[in-house]
């Protein structure tokens, strides 16, 4: 069987639907005679797939009992009012055991709600701290240890493997460590950003569909920060470490940080969002301490420090100067 190189991270929810969809076709005692031949042809398509369809025979072999159970009950139903035809009970079959995966791969995805933050140790002592807003998923196997962030902030305590890699994509970069800490954030399909805090890391793009990977790894060093977006081209910087892990303590550090930016960064651990519709007011330079969701304490420290005003409109506070005041300075 020729296989086709595809990106290695957590496998995605359409294709683990798809392995338990396959899966349910092959036990159909009344299955298609070309089925095996177009499982073959799906498992060729990629890696991911042909773990998916490996989980899902895990998952079905684990899930025993419980598949027993529901043909005991099918049968019962059957032999007392014959309400199943075969498509049927194949049909529920498919759907018990779609049921079961999901379940089965629920207790690998770890998420955060707007303002919320926890800690998880994964089964090899990793440590995942999750930012506000954010999503993970885990899939370890015999040769890797695959973390997927889907979207958040995330900062990564590696446990020391050394024969056992620990991986985390990205959007469309993957994060290769070893016994490292680092955190990586991804806002959206624009911005993404990885601070290395000790140990070493190497980012690199994923390869594509039959493509091999000729761009050379961007390999970080304790304190540098990889930034990477569509607006300009990848760069690294140096951040003041005790800004980028403020989150950690309940915090949001700014220096002389643009009031929309510091805006932004406050709307991401509340429901309250702020908006500065003014260009002027928005291009004033803020520095300081906050709490991080404390929206009220910053919008009043903010208009009394340039004289602006406040104003509550539904779920959104908007910020402007009143219409009988210059322009304010920035400070």
């Amino acid at each position: 069987m020729s296989l086709t190189r595809q990106n290695d991270s957590v496998m995605s929810e359409e294709v683990r639907v798809e392995a338990a969809t396959w899966m349910a076709r092959l036990r159909d005692t009344q299955r298609d005679p070309h089925v095996e031949a177009e499982l073959k042809e799906w498992l060729g398509r990629s890696t991911e797939h042909q773990r998916a369809f490996k989980r899902m025979t895990q998952v079905w072999e684990q899930a025993g009992s419980i598949r027993m159970r529901a043909q005991a009950d099918v049968s019962a139903t059957r032999s007392g009012r014959s309400l199943f035809s075969p498509w049927m009970a194949a049909a529920a079959a498919a759907l018990a055991l779609v049921v079961i995966a999901s379940l089965y791969w629920r207790d690998n995805a770890f998420t955060t709600a707007v303002g919320q933050q926890r800690v998880r140790v994964l089964r090899d002592g990793t440590r995942v701290s999750l930012n506000t807003d954010t999503r993970i998923e885990v899939d370890y196997d015999e040769h890797a240890r695959r973390v997927r962030l889907v979207r958040g902030e995330a900062r990564f305590d590696v446990s020391k493997r050394p024969t056992w890699p620990f991986l985390v994509s990205v959007g469309d970069q993957e994060i290769r460590a070893l016994g490292t800490s680092f955190i990586v954030r991804h806002d959206n399909d624009q911005d993404l950003s990885i601070t290395l805090v000790d140990g070493q890391i190497s980012v690199a793009p994923v390869p594509e569909n039959g493509t091999e990977q000729h761009q050379a790894p961007q390999v970080l060093v304790p304190g540098q920060r990889l930034i990477i977006s569509q607006h300009h081209a990848p760069a690294v910087d140096r951040p003041e470490l005790s800004r980028v892990t403020a989150w950690e303590r309940g915090r949001v550090e700014f220096d002389a940080t643009a009031l929309e930016d510091a805006a932004t960064e406050m709307n991401r651990y509340t429901t309250t969002r702020l908006v500065i519709p003014d260009t002027e007011v928005a291009r004033l330079r803020i520095g300081g301490v906050f709490r991080a969701g404390d929206s009220a304490e910053f919008v009043k420290i903010v208009t009394a420090t340039f004289g602006l005003r406040a104003e509550r409109t539904g779920a959104d506070i908007v910020l402007s100067r009143p219409p009988t005041l210059p322009p304010p300075t920035a400070q």
